[in-house]
């Protein structure tokens, strides 16, 4: 018996191929799974991000808007608290003359009443369509688009 290696025989080393191209294979398809599931993970992550962003920027504009009505109103608080908008309004309003002035009513007694106004109506629109129509409209959603 020698210790010397015998070369390896030609159907070993087919073997031995064959099972390092399996091995490679595996590894590379697990290499591609765990690719796969960072990117999902990275991904999704990165899309609530986005639209978290977009939220919070539309609530931004959203506040500016407020805050700039709020000035607004704020204005016009301060005017009302100024002597000469609270004339204006009590006399407008309220009818209130100053001391020495007298104030006046026109009443007119042939004309109706202004407060009531006549009621018109609009023409109401025939729908032309069939029973059978609008009953197919009705299941396929026709009726609520407006096409049928």
């Amino acid at each position: 018996m020698t210790d010397t290696l015998s070369p390896p025989q030609p159907q070993q080393a087919r073997r031995r191929t064959k099972r390092r191209r399996s091995r490679l294979g595996t590894a590379a398809f697990i290499v591609l799974l765990v690719a796969l599931g960072l990117v999902a993970t990275g991904v999704l992550p990165v899309r609530d991000f986005l639209e978290r962003e977009n939220a919070v920027n539309g609530a931004n504009e959203q506040l500016a808007e407020v805050t700039a009505a709020n000035a607004l109103l704020a204005e016009d608080v301060d005017a009302l608290y100024s002597e000469q908008e609270v004339e204006r309004i009590a006399r407008e309003q309220y009818g209130f003359v100053r001391p020495g002035e007298v104030g006046y009513v026109a009443v007119l007694p042939d004309q109706p009443d202004a407060d009531v106004a006549p009621v018109e109506s609009e023409p109401v629109e025939r729908d032309e369509r069939t029973i059978p129509q609008m009953i197919w409209d009705f299941i396929t959603g026709n009726d609520l688009t407006g096409d049928g």
